[in-house]
């Protein structure tokens, strides 16, 4: 591959802390030749170069989940530029720190790639490299989502370059479906160490890079056929056994139908405070002080009224996900599953279908039950003071306005935002699943489609209900729905929308922030759906580099 100069100061960034099993330990200062040229200093330097995913994954969520139809901002605002679109422009600080942990990450994965070359022989080596070229991967796939084309830098580089071409998107995602594929058969089939890269990884992504390819105009249906076919390797026959309930319950996060995590461990967190991850502090409203025994929450990203209305009776994900029941203390839940009859529920929020029936659902349990103030999830809800309002009123307005979202909780936790020590799931099983339908139905068998969706709303379906679909009903419209349900909170929505060409339609139709289409245009008049190339990144460049559409 021809030679890539880039500004390497630009991209070489502090790193959050590291997990687990995922340290880096060089307390004698030796140089770093001499260390990474041994077997320990080396695995040192792989366990950094995952534990580099943490400055993507560990704090606000803006890029993966911001200016999208389910979430939208509480009492505290969505970023602009992320959030609406109307004010993104090339300067934006987010932006930036996404575009630049990336390049930090690839440049840390080319170190660990070069040194591999240049350290102790062990057994593991070959599969240590084949571990730093799939996240470097990693890397592009998520970089080519949301800037397009970038500079395919693949070299370690220790000194200062002033320059850099930026490559084309077909090339990007020709090198990361390249180096996937190369590197698939040197890992192990499964790991025995939970959080490493293994085969299945490796196909549950090759599926997404060629799913998405099949989507650009350079893309053609042999790509959906691609992803489906990857889809099933990664699926391997698995069935969805796990109730939706029990998978993400705080002591089950290391399941089986996780295929890879960013890992935390509060062995591994030196400052309780600020060394964790902030998943379970978003996608809900303000619960009140740390005197009120409830999880901190940024009360932004709050699920707008059309997340909740993706959901129908019968389907066990509404309870999995929402924390439908909030109790004395929020984390009662959990805590004290045996004595929840006997604890007091302060908020209930039943959805649209349980409304009619909440005079019973109080009589039931009348000890309690009878000061509950309850707030139906519809359009029209009520205020805790009893007045009537809107659901967008209470998403922005009131403390306990709308129900939070429970998926990534994590009781062992401080009053925080930035202390939830549950790792954060990148790839699962569940999801897997849906990329094969996906795929299936843009390769044209709908027969195969609809069996993938309907293991996924099987798994879904309470006792007594039938939620399989038939072919009739299955679009693209019903597969992003569905993906809301099952992947609520889990970092993928605006690559959904971007990926299929819904983002300006869903956006605009479903996020009170967001009033027309026109919030999308930009200074030349073209959409920005791209994420703008960071103008740090192009001054300090001297190459040319163009700009994405609408900047």
């Amino acid at each position: 591959m021809k030679k890539i100069y880039y500004i390497l100061l630009l991209f070489i960034l502090p790193l959050a802390g590291c997990s687990d099993f995922l340290e880096q330990d060089n307390k004698s200062n030796v140089p770093r030749d001499e260390f990474y040229g041994t077997a320990a200093g080396y695995e040192s330097l792989i366990n950094t170069v995952y534990s580099s995913l943490r400055a993507i994954y560990g704090i606000e969520p803006w890029i993966f989940s911001a200016g999208t139809d389910l979430y939208a901002a509480g009492r505290n605002k969505v970023p602009d530029g992320l959030g609406t679109y109307k004010g993104l422009l090339d300067s934006d600080s987010d932006v930036t720190k996404f575009y630049k942990n990336c390049y930090a990450g690839i440049q840390l994965a080319n170190t660990a790639i070069y040194y591999a070359d240049h350290t102790e022989k062990t057994d593991k080596l070959e599969q240590y490299k084949a571990e730093a070229r799939f996240i470097r991967a990693y890397y592009y796939y998520l970089m080519v989502q949301h800037f397009g084309g970038v500079s395919l830098v693949t070299d370690m580089i220790d000194s200062p370059i002033v320059a850099f071409e930026r490559n084309s998107a077909t090339d990007t995602y020709a090198f990361i479906i390249s180096e996937m594929e190369d590197l698939k058969n040197t890992l192990p089939a499964k790991t025995t160490l939970f959080g490493k890269v293994d085969q299945r990884t490796v196909n549950h992504f090759l599926a997404k890079t060629y799913l998405c390819r099949g989507y650009e105009a350079f893309g053609t249906v042999a790509d959906f056929s691609k992803a489906a076919e990857y889809a099933d390797l990664a699926i391997g026959g698995q069935a969805l056994s796990i109730s939706f309930n029990d998978l993400f319950w705080p002591t089950n996060e290391k399941n089986n139908e996780v295929i890879w995590s960013v890992q935390y461990d509060a062995s591994s967190i030196s400052d309780p405070s600020n060394d964790g991850n902030m998943q379970q502090a978003f996608f809900g409203t303000y619960l009140g002080g740390v005197e009120d025994g409830h999880k901190y929450t940024t009360s932004t990203l709050t699920p707008t009224i059309r997340l909740h209305q993706l959901f129908t009776k019968g389907d066990t994900r509404y309870e999995g996900t929402f924390m439908v029941q909030l109790y004395n203390s929020y984390y009662d839940l959990y805590t004290k599953t045996s004595l929840l009859n006997t604890t007091k529920v302060l908020y209930y929020y039943p959805p649209v279908w349980e409304v009619a029936d909440t005079a019973a659902w109080r009589a039931a349990n009348p000890a309690t039950r009878a000061k509950t103030i309850i707030i139906p999830m519809q359009e029209n809800t009520l205020t805790v003071s009893g007045k009537p309002t809107t659901y967008t009123a209470a998403m922005s307005g009131d403390v306990y306005g709308v129900a939070v979202v429970r998926k990534f909780d994590d009781p062992t936790s401080v009053f925080s935002t930035k202390s939830s020590t549950r790792d954060v799931v990148l790839a699962r099983i569940g999801e897997s699943y849906l990329v094969a339908c996906e795929a299936y139905l843009k390769a044209g068998n709908k027969a195969k489609a609809v069996e993938r969706i309907n293991a996924v709303r099987n798994r879904a379906a309470a006792s007594g209900y039938n939620m399989s679909i038939t072919e009739s009903e299955l679009t693209i419209d019903f597969i992003l729905d569905e993906r809301g349900r099952e992947l609520a909170g889990e970092y993928h929505r605006w690559m959904d929308l971007k990926r299929t060409g819904k983002l300006i339609e869903y956006a605009v139709k479903y996020n009170p922030n967001i009033i027309g289409a026109e919030y999308f245009k930009g200074v030349d008049g073209q959409n920005k759906i791209l994420r703008p190339i960071p103008l740090s990144a192009i001054n300090l460049n001297h190459a040319k580099v163009e700009q994405n559409p609408g900047y």
